[in-house]
């Protein structure tokens, strides 16, 4: 299955893209058209909707990341709306939920790493 992006304006300041299919190698720049395409310094807030994404790779989340990192270079809030279960799971795994406001599910394992435990080294008497 192939990418299916749908852009929609949601008022004057704020663009809309609805994202159905696979965003992979393949398709990842595909994606990153759409949003080029609606940075055009008219909108303050982009929203990209995944309720429609049945995969996403390792190359599908860093266009993501980068996204979000233009939109803040440009002053545009972005938003990342409706992961799938599946999808908000990866995005904690992988340790990117914090960057683009996705919500860790409860009972995920975060993808950072926790902080070392103290050791409790009895010294020889």
């Amino acid at each position: 299955m192939k990418l299916s992006i749908e852009t929609r304006p949601a008022d004057q300041r704020e663009a809309a893209l609805s994202l159905s299919g696979e965003i992979d190698y393949e398709t990842a720049q595909e994606l990153r058209t759409a949003v080029s395409s609606v940075l055009d310094g008219n909108i303050d807030t982009l929203v990209i909707d995944l309720a429609g994404v049945t995969f996403l790779d390792s190359t599908g989340i860093g266009t993501l990341v980068v996204a979000k990192r233009i939109c803040h270079s440009m002053g545009v809030k972005l938003h990342i709306r409706r992961p799938n279960p599946f999808i908000a799971r990866l995005f904690a795994v992988v340790g990117v939920s914090d960057i683009l406001g996705v919500p860790i599910p409860p009972g995920t394992v975060s993808g950072r790493l926790p902080q070392p435990r103290e050791r409790n080294v009895t010294q020889p008497a």
